[in-house]
């Protein structure tokens, strides 16, 4: 078994917590001046607005990512948040792979719906340049199609 995720720690976890904390630490600044003695209300649009846009942003690339992918050969064994789901690849109907972006997302769809759901998303290993793609994805992509062809 071969694990073909990347680490998901800082993109899960890490980054979240310094984003928002970062937007609390200015939303406390704003609330209890030191120096000019009145608060700025109007300053608070731009950390709320930023809040905002940063929890719909980690919703719908970060926090959607499995914690581990495992390959066992003639399946792909997913974890993610204690669950864990079996996807055969004869039962891969699709896999979608986005490498200019970060982190790269993998997106495998199955036609079983499991514990995780039937589109399971992870990262690849991280790689110095991403300008091309992962050889990593392109085998387990002509694995699939071998698989479903038999």
């Amino acid at each position: 078994m071969k694990k073909i995720s990347g680490s998901t720690f800082w993109y899960k976890k890490a980054f979240p917590t310094i984003w928002f904390g970062f937007l609390g630490f200015f939303v406390f600044i704003m609330i209890f001046p030191t120096v000019s003695g009145k608060a700025q209300a109007g300053f608070l649009i731009v950390p709320i607005a930023m809040a905002i846009f940063g929890y719909f942003m980690f919703r719908n690339l970060i926090w959607d990512l499995s914690d581990e992918v495992f390959d066992a050969g003639n399946e792909l064994i997913f974890r993610k948040g204690g669950k864990e789901q079996h996807v055969k690849l004869s039962d891969i109907s699709n896999i979608s792979y986005s490498y200019m972006t970060s982190p790269e997302r993998v997106v495998v769809s199955s036609r079983v719906n499991g514990p995780i759901g039937r589109e399971l998303v992870f990262c690849p290993p991280m790689r110095f340049l991403h300008f091309k793609r992962s050889p990593l994805i392109a085998e387990l992509i002509e694995r699939v199609d071998r698989a479903r062809n038999k």
